[in-house]
C-alpha cells in the first residue's frame, strides 16, 4: 500500500497541470493513455491506445511532433508547445492544447506526453513570428534573467540553398518540406515561442542557455543534403545587450550568421560604454535645449503661439540616435523628467504669456509613476497650462486605453497635450479616435512632399477638416519655404514650424521678423526635447 502511494501522487501531480497523460512508443503509437481521453482525443480509450499520435493534430502540425521525437534525447524535455488538435466532429474550428514530452532516460525512445487543452483557436501553433515578436520575446526573457535567471541565447541560423531548392519543387512538396524546416526550429526555439524569417533562407530564433548542443546537425538531417546550415550563437546577459542584439539582427539580415556574431561582442561593449556616457551626461546636466518658434497660421500677424524644447548632446552625436538609446536602455523615462523640469525653470524666469513644449516618450508616459513624478516637477502655481507635453510616438501607443488615462491627468492637471508625428496611417486614425489630446503635429514628410505635386494635399486636407471636427488643432513641422507656407495655410492647418519662421534659440524669446526666414535647412535632423 505504502510503495502505491507515491506514484499516486506524481499522478496527482501531473494531473494537475495536464489533461490527459500518455506515452507514445519507438514507432510513434500511443502505447498507454490516462485521464480526458475522449475529451481531448474525440475516441474512447480503446480506439487512442494502438493509434498513431500524429492523428491528435491538424495535418499543419504533424511534422511538429515527428521534429520532436527525431530531436529528443534520453531525458530531455520539450514544451509546453502550442499545438492544434482535430477539430470535433462536424466542426471546422480548431481546439488548441499545450503539449510537454519527456523522453525517459532509461525507457528506449519511449515518449512520456501530456496535454493540456486551451480555447478554441485558429492560429495556435504558428511556426513562424514576426521581428517585434522575437524581441519581446527576448525582452521579457532578459527581465526574468536580470532578477536572477540565466543569460538569454539567440540562435542565428542561414540554411543556405532552402529557397532555391524549394522553388524547384512542387508546391505541395515544397510546402510539406518547409513546415518540416520551421516545425525543427520551432520545436528548439525556447518555450515553442518560434523562428522569425529574417530574410531569405536566414532565421533567428530565442533559446535557453542550455539547448541541444547537436542543433546543426539536427537541421542537416532534416534537410537531407537540399541545404547547408550554419549557426551562431549570441548569448545576451542583461537589457543593454538588446540595442546590440538589434544591431547584430540588422547584420545578419546583410552578410549572415558569422558576421552578425563576429561583431555582436563589439556592439556590446560600444552600448554599454554609449550607455555609461549617457548617464553621466545625464547626472551633469551634460546638454543643452534649444527653443523653436511655433507661429499662428491663420492669423493676419502670423504671431508666436508656443516654443518647442529641442535637446541638443555634442555637435558629433544626433539627437535622435541618442534618445533612442536612452529608450532601448531604460533611461528615456529618468531624462524626460530632467527635461520637463528645465523647461518649467526657463518658463519661471520667462514672460507669462511665453509657452514651451517639451516633448515626452510614449515610453515614458506609459511607464508606472511616471505621471505623479512629472506634477511633482511642474507644481509650480499657473505653469502648467504653459508647459504643452508632446507625445513623441518612437516607440508604439499599444495599450491605449492606459495611455488616454494618462494623458486625461495631465489635461486635468492643466497641461494641453500634443501628439507628434501624426500620419495618415490606421495606427495615427486609431490614436485620434482613442486619445483626448489637444494638438496634433503632422508628420513632416508630408509637408516636404506638398512641394513636389504628390498625393499628400488630398491627404491632408482630408486629415485637418477631421482634426477640426473633432476639436484638435493642427500643426505642421519641417516648413521652409514660402510655397509650402502658402500650402499649409490653404489646407487649413492651425500653426506651424520651420524655418521659413525661425531657427532653434538658445533662449526662449523671439520677435516676428519683417520678412520670414527663406533659407531652406541642407538637411533634416530628427529632434526632441
Amino acid at each position: 500500500m505504502e510503495s502505491a502511494r507515491p506514484r499516486a501522487q506524481l499522478l496527482g501531480v501531473a494531473f494537475a497541470a495536464a489533461d490527459l497523460l500518455f506515452e507514445v512508443d519507438s514507432a510513434g503509437r500511443v502505447a498507454f493513455a490516462l485521464g480526458a481521453v475522449r475529451q481531448v482525443t474525440q475516441r474512447d480509450e480503446p480506439a487512442f491506445v494502438g493509434s498513431s499520435w500524429l492523428e491528435l493534430v491538424r495535418d499543419e502540425d504533424r511534422e511538429l511532433l515527428e521534429a520532436l521525437a527525431a530531436g529528443l534525447e534520453p531525458g530531455g524535455r520539450r514544451g509546453p508547445l502550442a499545438v492544434r488538435l482535430r477539430p470535433r466532429e462536424g466542426r471546422r474550428l480548431s481546439r488548441s492544447a499545450l503539449l510537454s514530452v519527456f523522453r525517459m532516460p532509461k525507457e528506449g525512445a519511449a515518449l512520456s506526453c501530456a496535454i493540456t487543452l486551451g480555447a478554441a483557436n485558429r492560429n495556435a501553433a504558428e511556426d513562424l513570428i514576426d521581428r517585434d515578436a522575437l524581441e519581446a520575446q527576448m525582452e521579457r526573457m532578459l527581465g526574468e534573467a536580470e532578477q536572477g535567471g540565466a543569460p538569454v541565447r539567440l540562435d542565428l541560423v542561414q540554411l543556405e540553398g532552402l529557397g532555391q531548392a524549394t522553388a524547384r519543387m512542387p508546391a505541395a512538396e515544397a510546402g510539406a518540406f518547409h513546415r518540416k524546416v520551421t516545425a525543427t526550429l520551432r520545436v528548439q526555439s525556447a518555450g515553442g515561442f518560434g523562428a522569425t524569417e529574417m530574410a531569405p533562407d536566414r532565421f533567428a530564433l530565442v533559446r535557453n542557455p542550455g539547448a541541444d548542443s547537436n542543433f546543426a546537425n539536427r537541421l542537416k538531417a532534416v534537410g537531407a543534403g537540399v541545404f547547408a546550415p550554419t549557426v551562431a550563437h549570441l548569448h545576451v546577459e542583461n537589457s543593454q545587450g538588446l540595442r546590440a542584439m538589434r544591431y547584430a539582427l540588422d547584420r545578419f539580415i546583410e552578410q549572415g550568421p558569422s558576421e552578425a556574431a563576429a561583431t555582436f561582442s563589439a556592439a556590446v561593449r560600444q552600448t554599454m560604454r554609449d550607455g555609461n556616457r549617457f548617464k553621466e551626461a545625464l547626472s551633469r546636466g551634460d546638454f543643452a535645449l534649444v527653443y523653436q518658434p511655433i507661429v499662428h497660421l491663420q492669423t493676419r500677424d502670423g504671431g508666436l503661439h508656443h516654443f518647442e524644447a529641442l535637446a541638443r548632446f555634442d555637435e558629433d552625436t544626433s539627437p535622435a540616435e541618442t534618445i533612442q538609446l536612452a529608450e532601448e536602455l531604460g533611461l528615456i523615462t529618468e531624462f524626460d523628467l530632467t527635461v520637463v523640469g528645465m523647461v518649467a525653470k526657463a518658463l519661471a524666469a520667462a514672460a507669462p504669456e511665453v509657452r514651451i513644449a517639451a516633448n515626452v516618450s510614449a515610453a515614458s508616459l506609459l511607464a508606472p509613476d511616471f505621471v505623479g513624478k512629472l506634477l511633482a516637477v511642474t507644481s509650480r502655481a499657473g505653469l502648467r497650462p504653459r508647459l504643452l507635453l508632446e507625445v513623441t510616438e518612437t516607440q508604439v501607443l499599444k495599450d491605449l486605453a492606459a495611455a488616454n488615462a494618462a494623458i486625461a491627468r495631465l489635461r486635468q492637471a492643466g497641461h494641453p497635450i500634443c501628439l507628434d508625428d501624426f500620419g495618415a496611417g490606421a495606427a495615427s486614425l486609431d490614436y485620434l479616435r482613442s486619445l483626448d489630446i489637444d494638438y496634433v503635429k503632422i508628420d513632416g514628410r508630408y509637408i516636404q512632399g506638398l512641394a513636389k505635386g504628390s498625393r499628400d494635399s488630398a491627404i491632408l486636407k482630408h486629415l485637418v477638416a477631421l482634426c477640426h471636427e473633432l476639436g484638435v488643432r493642427t500643426i505642421a513641422e519641417m516648413i521652409e519655404t514660402a510655397e509650402v507656407e502658402v500650402m499649409v495655410r490653404g489646407l487649413g492647418v492651425d500653426l506651424g514650424q520651420g524655418w521659413r519662421f525661425g531657427k532653434p534659440l538658445a533662449q526662449p524669446l523671439w520677435s516676428q521678423p519683417a520678412a520670414p526666414v527663406a533659407a531652406r535647412r541642407r538637411g533634416v535632423i530628427e529632434e526632441w526635447g
